[in-house]
């Protein structure tokens, strides 16, 4: 199913604009339910056929009950919608997000691009590749990743489950539940959500952030898919907090001695628990892979 891959300065990004009014959308008349395809703590998703625009669609809806109270929060804080979100950051590498709006109930609603495909965890586990096809999938979530802060986005999230490859071995970046705009309101301490396994230091200690959290949490996962595990061994999610916030990481080098020693400093230089000495751009990550011998697409 997955064919052999064919293989700065500190971007500022541009201001969010202003939030939008949302477009009242009857799923009823509008969408058939093809299969409900994933369940979130606050919302569902379903692939569906969208009459209107006569096309395939990813369709996720917010359990109203669940979600009033964050879209209050959402609203007091000044955080655009994940649809909103969605619209503004328009690449390859990124799930496309083609509309969003309130149900007639007035459950939030985004509507994507569906993307048949599976996980960068997935394909760990499963799908054995070569070290070439590795790359590239990571040069292209790499790629995405610098998108999305290009937009003036933080994703907050990012880990192997939301990075889905698609039937054409193209990697699309899913999941703007906790994007945040990369502004000084949303860069202040006290933010600690996401996925632990993939927070950043900083993150866990509810420090002042920014897009250096993506870059740790996308070193992680290059980590991980290159190795078979995390860059830590502790045996319980408060235990990964606290070895996280004091010790370093494993050396990839070292767990992975196969691997070539140019790739290992990329991602050494990903997971480095001082923000300030870590990559300072995801584009500088990119420049970095390419750069390695065999990369080039």
């Amino acid at each position: 199913m997955f064919d052999k891959l064919f293989g700065s300065k500190k971007p500022a990004g541009p201001k969010p604009p202003p939030a939008t009014k949302p477009k009242r959308v009857n799923i009823d008349r509008r969408f058939t339910i093809i299969a409900e395809t994933g369940q979130g703590s606050m919302s569902k998703v379903y692939k569906a056929l969208d009459k209107e625009a006569g096309r395939t669609v990813c369709l996720k809806v917010q359990d109203l009950a669940k979600a009033t109270d964050a879209a209050a929060r959402a609203a007091k804080e000044g955080r655009p919608s994940e649809g909103e979100i969605g619209l503004k950051i328009v690449h390859p590498n990124v799930v496309r997000t083609y509309e969003w709006g309130l149900t007639s109930k007035g459950a939030q609603v985004v509507i994507m691009e569906f993307v048949e495909g599976v996980s960068l965890q997935f394909i760990r586990q499963s799908k054995p590749l070569d070290l070439d096809a590795k790359v590239d999938l990571l040069i292209q979530a790499a790629e995405g990743m610098a998108a999305i802060h290009a937009a003036g986005f933080i994703h907050h999230d990012f880990g192997a489950k939301n990075a889905i490859v698609n039937l054409n071995d193209r990697v699309k970046i899913i999941d703007f539940g906790l994007a945040v705009p990369n502004t000084p309101a949303f860069r202040k301490p006290g933010n600690r959500t996401g996925t632990m396994q993939y927070m950043a230091p900083e993150l866990l200690k509810r420090e002042a952030i920014d897009e250096r959290i993506d870059i740790f949490s996308y070193g992680v996962t290059a980590f991980e898919f290159l190795a078979g595990k995390l860059p830590y061994d502790a045996p319980s999610p408060k235990a990964m907090m606290l070895q996280r916030i004091n010790t370093d990481p494993m050396d990839l080098a070292q767990v992975a001695p196969h691997l070539p020693a140019e790739l290992c400093a990329v991602i050494r230089k990903s997971l480095i628990r001082r923000k300030e000495d870590r990559w300072p751009a995801m584009t500088q990550v990119v420049e970095a892979l390419r750069a390695l011998p065999g990369a080039g697409r």
